[in-house]
């Protein structure tokens, strides 16, 4: 469809998005949602917020990376825009191209961070901003840093669900990647057109589930849309869009709860049981959507998680206050609990408290009013001046956004990937670099081709 005098607005999904039939989203997940009242922090390499898929799309973020750089503005020179293309998975609204996310209606938080002490940062500043998911399309080899491991707590213990790609070596030297190894992660590995496993995602136990990756391009920093040969980066980005519009439609359903029914959600592909390639098999969002999954299926994730947690040094005091609210709001105002005080006694009490400070108060101001009678006759000097603690030293700045980090990229720098030896994201978390579209016609194909239906 054409406006007068303006670009051609699509309406439909590029031919190419072929994830599009695997999960059914027009059909099956956009009735229930699209991820409106969303937020999703894409932490990569800046989101070039001036396309026209992107179009309102895009929040002020930050930059960890470059001093003074601009979130809103794609960095990456080697790969096109890696992060550009991941927000394009998640949240591109059709555009010139007709190229849409998987949320259309969820905004985009762009972050550029590609170390972990940035990302450290990055995390506690999308969870204070209003992140409900948290998009890291990118990897290193190496064990979780403690650093970004208690980021990641501060954002779990606020609801937020962290998703990382698990890596595109896993034929090669199959390194366990950070922070996809991280505890309370949701690592995604990669799936085919076939519904197969990926051959080149990771093979690790901190695999969760796959998500399309074969042949997954996207519209990037020029405005363009580009085929690649896909990786978790992709299907990382396309699993947080799926996580949108959960959130959306259930506002009240706790991150733990989101994981645990997507897990249970997923179509075993790869050898029965859970495996170290595919973890618990594709996802199926249309059956959380639905209200499909059972109650009481395992969550190895937060189980994970759990464990980890319980290993700090402060997760006993912070066990325990969770378990008195837990047992707080399940009182629900009952009359009695076990072991504890019933309520006429605390009113009794309250009374009691209350009758003695109304005499201690007559009391107290009828002195002071002697007293100032007295001071009257006897003037004071004046006051010494402002107290300590009462506010900030006048030109002193509080609070703001947390200071840039490190220096301008020089050219050609490489980016962070979700493969450990790859130098930039398409030849690694996302694929190789993206060569021009060929109009109709899927990613990576030479003609029209037929995929799956929509599983099970």
């Amino acid at each position: 469809m054409a406006a007068p005098g303006g670009a051609a607005v699509h309406t439909q999904p590029h031919p190419a998005q072929w994830w599009f039939t695997t999960w059914g989203v027009e059909d099956l997940l956009w009735p229930h949602s699209k991820g409106k009242g969303v937020t999703v922090a894409v932490i990569d390499t800046g989101v070039q917020a001036n396309i026209p898929e992107l179009a309102s799309a895009v929040l002020p973020g930050a930059d960890f990376k470059h001093e003074n750089g601009n979130a809103r503005v794609d960095w990456d020179i080697v790969n096109h825009g890696h992060g550009t293309g991941m927000a394009s998975l998640i949240a591109a609204r059709g555009g010139r191209n007709g190229f849409y996310g998987v949320a259309p209606e969820a905004k985009i938080l762009p972050i550029i961070a590609d170390t972990d002490e940035a990302y450290s940062k990055a995390i506690p500043f999308a969870v204070d901003r209003g992140a409900k998911v948290i998009n890291i399309s990118q990897a290193g080899p190496g064990e979780c840093d403690p650093r970004l491991q208690q980021a990641i707590r501060y954002a779990i213990d606020r609801d937020v669900i962290v998703v990382a790609g698990a890596g595109n070596d896993g034929a090669g030297s199959n390194l366990s990647l950070s922070p996809a190894n991280c505890k309370g992660v949701v690592a995604v590995g990669g799936s085919t057109k076939q519904n197969t496993p990926w051959h080149k995602s990771q093979r690790q136990p901190y695999v969760t589930f796959v998500a399309p990756a074969e042949g997954v391009g996207s519209v990037l920093k020029d405005g363009q849309f580009h085929t690649s040969e896909g990786g978790t980066s992709s299907a990382t980005a396309l699993t947080s869009g799926a996580i949108a519009l959960i959130r959306s439609k259930f506002p009240q359903m706790t991150n733990r709860e989101v994981v645990r029914q997507l897990i249970a959600s997923a179509l075993d592909i790869g050898p029965p049981g859970w495996d170290d390639q595919s973890g618990a098999g594709i996802i199926r969002p249309r059956l959380v959507l639905n209200g499909e999954i059972p109650k009481n299926t395992p969550n190895p994730v937060f189980e994970e998680y759990d464990k980890w947690l319980a290993s700090q040094p402060d997760s006993k005091s912070q066990g325990q206050e969770r378990e008195e609210e837990k047992s707080g709001s399940s009182a629900g105002g009952a009359g009695d609990s076990e072991g504890g005080i019933n309520g006429p006694l605390v009113i009794a009490l309250a009374a009691l408290v209350g009758g003695g400070l109304l005499i201690a108060a007559f009391v107290y101001f009828r002195v002071r009013g002697r007293r100032a009678a007295v001071a009257a006759s006897h003037p004071q000097p004046g006051p010494y001046g402002p107290q300590s603690g009462m506010g900030p030293v006048p030109g002193q700045t509080v609070g703001g956004p947390p200071p840039s980090m490190g220096a301008p990229m020089p050219p050609q720098q490489q980016w962070r990937s979700a493969s450990s030896q790859s130098g930039g994201p398409y030849s690694g978390a996302h694929g190789q670099p993206p060569g021009p579209s060929a109009p109709g016609r899927p990613p990576g194909g030479t003609g029209p081709q037929q995929f799956p239906p929509p599983q099970g």
